[in-house]
């Protein structure tokens, strides 16, 4: 299942405070409360281009959308990004969030370590698909979008 591409999904909603768990393993994540009515992806983890609708800036991304298996401390699901250029905390703000591509599933891994070496692949995978002709599309159509938005 690796790499298997996603439709153009496009998530958008509202930055919120999260466990703070992604800093501490040296991975802060932008956790997103999805608009009510957003396609959410099914659990998995993403590349994907982060967009902040506030400045229009545009990041790299990879998304973990699941239930944090590894900490086995809820059931609920999250939608996470890490932003792979800046380290900006923007709560509060809006985003959206266009996937490229499914890197792999969610798993429960043995320990948090082990979690960061998976997160590290992530992150490197992640950078060759965005840079790849389909996440440039991507990203193509996630800004003209945003113009249409913004001049609207």
């Amino acid at each position: 299942m690796r790499d298997t591409p996603t439709v153009h999904a496009h998530l958008t909603g509202v930055v919120v405070h999260g466990a703070g768990r992604g800093r501490g393993l040296g991975f802060p994540t932008a956790n997103v409360a999805a608009d009510p009515g957003s396609l959410v992806p099914p659990p998995a983890i993403y590349s994907g281009w982060v967009l902040r609708h506030s400045t229009g800036a545009v990041h790299r991304g990879t998304i973990s959308i699941g239930s944090n298996p590894t900490f086995c401390d809820t059931a609920d699901v999250h939608v996470e990004v890490y932003c792979h250029d800046m380290s900006d905390e923007f709560y509060g703000e809006r985003v959206g969030l266009w996937f490229v591509a499914r890197i792999r599933d969610t798993v429960k891994f043995a320990s948090p370590d082990d979690l960061v070496r998976a997160a590290r692949q992530d992150v490197l995978r992640s950078e060759v698909l965005l840079s790849s002709d389909r996440g440039r599309r991507v990203l193509t159509d996630a800004l003209a979008l945003y113009e249409k938005t913004v001049s609207a």
